[in-house]
Parts: structure tokens; C-alpha cells; sequence
């Protein structure tokens, strides 16, 4: 939904800082949600399904400070209205609209009294320090660290566990450590600000004050021991290296969290959900960004940073920043999930068929009686969100394209089978046969462009090669170019999977389908059994999020 400005509260000009204060606040908030806004409508003009990157929690979460700011400025104008009347109102009843709106003032009644003027004041500094609790700076800092040095964002805070069978977390989707179900204990979790990298990257913002974190230091009894006093066996004094601790004894696995400080408590957590979780195989970088936080200045901030990169995290402070910068091109944002394609790409029987599917194809295909509830729901989707432009298409690019000889028999004994007239020429086509070899590709576009209602791009890279895979498998399986893990793989696998994902696993060649049923397979069997090899990798898969059926053929119909 994007922001009405007419819902704006309107302020009466006033010098109190209470004015100010709102009158900033409420600005930063219509800018923010005006580019999440911005950012929302590039979501769903460029991906098939927007709903996958997360940010709507995030503009509600700057909504409700927005209606929050709205309240506090109408007792602000109430106080201002009050204050403007008492002079010449002293010793007067309040007048009956008062009484009815609720909004008596306690300044207005004690004003006969003459103590009004400290009243104000309290009331004013009540309101100066509700806007100054306000989470709006928080938010805004998340946004600038996100639009500033993220890219393929997939969601703007997003809940993350541990201390459970270690989960998978394909670029975000599927059953990943960020999905909250009824068995999880949210308090061994923590919550991530920015999901980006596509999946990749975790950010963590902490707007804490130095002076803040200084206060806690002290309060929770840190202190930095020094090692100058001692020496090796041999008398030479080691370099000066400073500990910070806040237990006492030799474990520090001793220490009650309470004694912990809150951004220490925060790496760790960190720490544990990453390891966690997997990413294409590897677990997510964390940074934690500080951008009221200076380096090299204090001692005692500085070592406190050592502490937190002890755990593996990249730490970002107010030196390490980019400066805010003015509008700011957003489609840096957008998900990019072809990014790290290879140059040829290995395509699987189910999009090979998505790829010929009149459903693809045709726009406005009739419902008959005889489809299958899923070809119905197929074609509802296509209206909405047509596969082929805003996925498939974008996703093959100019790549050059290949598919196992088992995929390509496969969809051939499919689409022969079932297969209307227009499907079957279309595969003609896009495959790489008899009736293609010598065919240039400006031609194969031309005549497959008759066949769809879609403008097929120029630069896609058809026919489709056929190539035998079988022997570049079993060769690399021979010599042990894969893990060990490839053989607990390959063992559940169909004869057509076998070739498709193996052969795109040897030659580390993306491999491009619509089964994630497989792929998600593949995944918990290397996890179940990598051991402590934490450098296997699986086969380079992209999961496309929807299938597309052929029509199917009507009983009794010959063509």
C-alpha cells in the first residue's frame, strides 16, 4: 500500500523542541516508506513472484511508528493550544469541546494556581522523550546499511535458529533455518535485519551509542587484564595483548548470560544460527554493522570489537560506513539469482517441457471439462505471472544450452505421447535435430516466434545440445574427482536424474529445473553425510518455482 500524504497530522509552528523533534521524525518516516514503497513496485514489475523477498513486516513495523508519531503530535497541538490559552483563560473551567475530546490538560488545571509553566515543561520533556525512544532512527539505519552496501536482498528481518538437524536454506526458500514452525524455541534464535547476497549475507544492525556500550561494560564488570607482566621460560616478555572477560575462573563457559554483554550475546547468537544454516552448500557470512560506533579512538570500544570478529563476523563501523547518499538506484536490491550462472547451462527434462507447454505459450487458453485441476491452476498463474518472460527467459540469457541424452528421450516420449500439434512443433525447434542441424539461429527464433504469444527474445541460445553424459560421469566417479558423499548421492537417484544432476555436478555446470523435490533431496543426503568436511558442495542448482505441463490431449483426439 503506498503512503497517503493526506494522513498527515498537521503541527501548529511552535518553537518546542517537542515540535522539532516529531516534525523530523514524521518526514524521515513518509520519505522511508515512499522508497520502500518505490522498491516494493520494482519487486513486482521485475519478478515473477515478489512476494519471495520479504519487506512487508518491515514497512508495516515503519507504519506503525508513523501512527505513532501521529498520536504524540496531537498531544503535542494540544499542549501547544493549552499552554496558547492559560494567559488568558487563568481560573476559567475548561470548556465542554475539551471535556469531550478527552484531552484536559493537567497544565490547563493547575494553571489558576500559577503553576502552569512547570507543568509544560514536564509535560513537554514526556513528550521529547517519547520521540527520542522512537525506533524510526533504527529503521532508517537499516534501510541506508541495506540500499547502500547490499545487493539481492530477500528479506528486511528474518528470524533464524539452531539446536536443531541442520536445515538447508536454498537462497532463502524451501524449509531453511529462517521458516518458524511450532518446534522451535525462539529463544535460541536470533533475528537477522537484512537478508541479502541472495541468501548469502546476513546483516545485523545495533544503533547502541558508545557511551551506552561503555556504561555496560562497566555495569556488567568488564575489564581488560594485561599480560606485560609476564614472560617466556627464557625471559622475553611476550607482546602486550589485552583480555576482556567478565567471569571469573578459567571456563568461561562458567558465566551466567546475565553477566554477558548484550552485543557479545548477540555475536554468539549470531555465530550459532549461521553454522546453522547452509546457503548452497556453505553457511552465510554475518555483518554486524555499528554505525554509532567509532574505531581506534577507545581502547576499551576497540577491544570489545576484537571480541566480536573472534567469532567470525564481519564488524562495520561508523568510519567503515558509506555516507547516506540521496536517491539511490534500487534495482541493485533486486534478487539475483542468475548472477553465478555458468556459461553453459544444463537443463532438465521439466523445463525442457515448460519450454514447448502451449500453457506457456498461449494466452488465453479455454478451460475444458477435461483438464486436470493442476492445467487448471497452471493457467490461472500464467495470467498473473507468465513463466517464460519473467523467469525462464531471464534466466537462460544467451547461455549456451545443453541437455543429458536421457532428458532429451525423456521429453521427446512425453511430448509424442500427449503432445498437441503446436507443442510438437515446438519441440522440433528448440531441440537440436535432423531437421534443425544447419538451421542458423535468427531462423529457429523466427519460426518458433509463429508458435508463441510471447515475444521471444533474440539471443536465446536454441537448439537445445544433446549430449551423452554417461561417459564423462563414470569417468570422474572412477578417478574420485567428487567427495565420497557423490556416491551415497548418485545411489538415490532415477536413471534420468542420475544423468541430469551428476552430469551437471562433474562438469560444475549449472544445472537449471523445476524439481526440487530432487534437489532438496540431494541436499540432506550430502548434509547427512559430509562429517566435519565443511568444503563439499553439491551439484550448482537453480530451482525454477513453477511447472508447466503440456496440455494433454483430449480422449479421441488424433492431432
Amino acid at each position: 500500500m503506498t503512503h497517503d500524504p493526506s494522513s498527515e497530522c498537521s503541527i501548529p509552528s511552535h518553537d518546542k523542541a517537542s515540535t522539532k523533534v516529531s516534525a523530523r521524525l514524521h518526514q524521515q518516516c513518509v520519505d522511508l516508506l515512499t522508497e520502500v514503497d518505490a522498491f516494493q513496485s520494482l519487486l513486482k514489475s521485475n519478478l515473477r513472484n515478489p512476494q519471495l523477498v520479504e519487506v512487508r513486516q518491515f514497512r508495516s513495523n515503519v507504519n506503525s511508528e508513523l501512527k505513532m508519531l501521529q498520536k504524540l503530535e496531537q498531544k503535542i497541538t494540544v499542549q501547544i493550544r493549552n499552554s496558547q490559552r492559560i494567559p488568558e483563560e487563568k481560573g476559567l473551567e475548561t470548556d465542554n469541546e475539551e471535556q469531550s475530546n478527552g484531552e484536559l490538560s493537567s497544565s490547563r488545571q493547575i494553571g489558576a494556581d500559577g503553576n502552569s509553566n512547570d507543568v509544560n515543561t514536564e509535560i513537554e520533556m514526556r513528550l521529547v522523550h517519547a520521540l527520542r525512544s522512537s525506533n524510526m532512527p533504527f529503521y532508517q539505519a537499516v534501510w541506508d546499511i541495506a540500499r547502500n552496501s547490499c545487493e539481492g536482498l530477500l528479506a528486511m528481518g528474518k528470524r533464524f535458529y539452531w539446536d536443531l538437524e541442520l536445515e538447508t536454506n536454498r537462497a532463502g526458500k524451501g524449509s531453511g533455518g529462517g521458516n518458524k514452525q511450532a518446534n522451535k524455541d525462539k529463544r535460541k534464535s536470533v533475528f537477522v535485519d537484512i537478508v541479502a547476497a541472495d541468501g548469502a549475507e546476513w546483516v545485523k544492525v545495533s544503533t547502541i551509542s558508545e557511551s551506552r556500550l561503555l556504561f555496560e561494560m562497566a555495569k556488567k564488570g568488564w575489564e581488560a587484564e594485561s599480560e606485560d607482566d609476564f614472560s617466556d621460560s627464557e625471559g622475553v616478555r611476550p607482546a602486550q595483548r589485552t583480555i576482556l572477560r567478565n567471569f571469573d575462573g578459567e571456563d568461561p563457559g562458567e558465566h551466567d548470560d546475565d553477566d554477558e554483554m548484550e552485543l557479545i550475546k548477540l555475536a554468539r547468537d549470531l555465530r550459532k544460527a549461521a553454522d546453522a544454516t547452509r546457503v548452497r552448500y556453505k553457511h552465510p557470512r554475518v555483518r554486524l554493522v555499528l554505525p554509532k560506533i567509532g574505531e581506534g579512538s577507545l581502547p576499551e570500544i576497540d577491544d570489545i570489537l576484537a571480541e566480536l570478529r573472534s567469532y567470525g563476523i564481519q564488524v562495520e563501523c561508523q568510519t567503515n560506513l558509506t555516507p547516506r547518499q540521496g536517491k539511490s538506484d534500487l534495482t541493485r536490491l533486486l534478487p539475483q539469482p542468475f548472477k553465478n550462472f555458468t556459461p553453459t547451462l544444463n537443463v532438465d527434462c521439466t523445463l525442457l517441457l515448460a519450454m514447448v507447454s502451449d500453457l506457456s505459450h498461449i494466452k488465453d487458453i479455454t478451460i475444458l471439462p477435461s483438464f486436470h485441476r493442476a492445467i487448471v491452476r497452471q493457467i490461472e498463474v500464467e495470467k498473473d505471472m507468465p513463466l517464460l518472460p519473467r523467469e525462464l527467459w531471464p534466466s537462460m540469457g544467451s547461455h549456451e544450452l545443453i541437455c543429458a541424452s536421457e532428458a532429451a528421450v525423456r521429453m521427446r516420449e512425453i511430448v509424442e505421447l500427449i503432445g498437441t500439434s503446436t507443442e510438437k512443433a515446438r519441440m522440433e525447434i528448440l531441440m537440436e535435430s535432423p531437421g534443425s542441424h544447419g538451421v542458423d539461429r535468427k531462423t529457429l527464433i523466427e519460426q518458433f516466434q509463429v508458435l508463441s504469444d510471447h515475444t521471444v527474445p533474440t539471443d536465446w541460445a536454441i537448439p537445445v545440445k544433446i549430449v551423452d553424459a554417461q561417459p564423462e560421469i563414470e569417468s570422474c566417479l572412477a578417478e574420485r574427482k567428487l567427495p565420497s558423499v557423490a556416491d551415497d548421492v548418485a545411489e538415490g537417484l532415477s536413471d534420468i536424474n542420475y544423468s541430469v544432476f551428476m552430469y551437471g555436478w562433474v562438469t560444475n555446470m549449472t544445472t537449471i529445473t523445476s524439481n526440487r523435490t530432487i534437489d532438496k533431496q540431494i541436499e540432506i543426503t550430502i548434509e547427512k553425510n559430509r562429517k566435519d568436511d565443511e568444503s563439499i558442495e553439491g551439484p550448482d542448482v537453480w530451482v525454477c518455482d513453477t511447472a508447466r505441463s503440456l496440455v494433454g490431449k483430449d480422449k479421441g483426439r488424433k492431432d
